[in-house]
């Protein structure tokens, strides 16, 4: 067992109050769609996550509890985490420095300020985001990277 976060986007309706809880700037974005309905980006950690697996120097790894966190630390600002991560949800501020959603130590101030239940947070069977995805090898390779 372990915990996901889901991202209903349909019940989301662009009041920002997930982006305004998060503590990460950056960490979590809610653009408007031409449709009038919202996308949010978040990180799912992924489970393997591409991110992770992309990272030559170690900044990206996977904590106890499962989620994807960021070591601004040993990040050199490579770009390869934004290159494969398949939902987007890894940014490059302005100031050039990477952010990411790291769930709040298990308790992530996004899900719990979403009054409309487009953000979950819960505990669910082990489950791959991954499943029927492009390995990291061929998002490379797509976009020209390796």
């Amino acid at each position: 067992m372990g915990y996901l976060l889901h991202v209903l986007a349909e019940r989301c309706t662009g009041c920002m109050d997930c982006v305004e809880a998060c503590p990460i700037e950056d960490g979590i974005r809610v653009i408007p769609l031409p449709s009038g309905e919202w996308n949010v980006v978040v990180c799912r950690h992924c489970n393997p996550a591409p991110c992770v697996e992309v990272c030559d120097f170690g900044a990206l790894g996977v904590s106890g509890d499962g989620a994807v966190v960021l070591n601004p630390a040993l990040c050199t600002s490579c770009k390869a985490c934004i290159a494969v991560c398949p939902f987007g949800a890894v940014f490059l501020r302005p100031s050039g420095t990477m952010a990411k959603c790291d769930l709040c130590s298990g308790s992530p101030k996004c899900a719990e300020a979403c009054r409309e239940g487009a953000l979950i947070y819960e505990r669910v069977e082990k489950k791959s985001l991954m499943k029927g995805k492009p390995s990291v090898a061929e998002l490379l390779e797509l976009k020209g990277l390796r």
